[in-house]
């Protein structure tokens, strides 16, 4: 075998491994980071309502209902909280509004322009901390909040509305079917737990997937050459 012809051999045997970067599911390319969200607590275990259950204390007493009795149904997750725990900013965004109920204490709107449009995060049983209020910017992983004290019925409620400000952004829950003026669950609300798993940064292991998938794109001339030689 010719001395060039071995070289080039030796040289694609080599290389032989990027080239099965091919058959490895590579991630998409990285989002934009207005596209990025995260939990907002630092831990998150499930209490007693989910998305879509119907709305009732834990007690299974309901919060409200249609004049049919159809019990209205939840519109984010409730997640386990203790009194002043810190709560941060889901993603990059701006805070576009913020009431307080006497029942449920503090209410916090997030606006985060994304590329595929606007979002609402919903955050109750929350208050503001100082420094902060409506027209602050606030950064995905920033505490800008901490949980508000409901005694034994202390946790955190988080929603995400899909669409720009509007009165319905606030509900907490919604009625199965139309009534009393109120627009139908889910309206534009999304299930936050599978909103989060769906637009959550890379892990590690994703970034270097993607950083091989790079090399092997600037290699790819080379052996494209080596391997015509052969």
């Amino acid at each position: 075998m010719p001395v060039r012809r071995r070289l080039a051999v030796s040289v694609a045997v080599v290389a032989l491994p990027m080239l099965m970067i091919d058959a490895v599911p590579m991630p998409a390319a990285a989002a934009a980071s207005s596209d990025l969200f995260q939990q907002p607590l630092s831990s998150w275990s499930p209490h007693c309502l989910g998305f879509g259950s119907q709305w009732r204390y834990c007690n299974g007493v309901a919060l409200r209902a249609c004049p049919s009795g159809a019990v209205w149904l939840h519109t984010g997750v409730d997640i386990k909280a203790i009194p002043g725990q810190a709560v941060m900013a889901a993603g990059d965004g701006v805070i576009a509004g913020y009431i307080i109920d006497p029942q449920f204490h503090g209410g916090v709107l997030i606006r985060h322009r994304t590329t595929f449009g606007v979002v609402l995060t919903q955050y109750w049983h929350v208050w503001l901390a100082p420094g902060f209020a409506v027209g602050s910017r606030v950064s995905r992983g920033q505490v800008f909040a901490n949980i508000a004290s409901m005694g034994d019925r202390t946790h955190f409620h988080f929603a995400v509305f899909r669409g720009v400000f509007e009165s319905n952004a606030w509900r907490g829950a919604l009625p199965p079917t139309p009534c009393s003026g109120f627009p139908a669950f889910p309206y534009r609300f999304v299930d936050p737990n599978a909103f989060l798993a769906a637009h959550q940064p890379l892990t590690r292991i994703g970034v270097e997937a993607s950083e091989a998938q790079t090399l092997r794109r600037q290699i790819q001339p080379v052996l494209d050459w080596l391997f015509g030689l052969i």
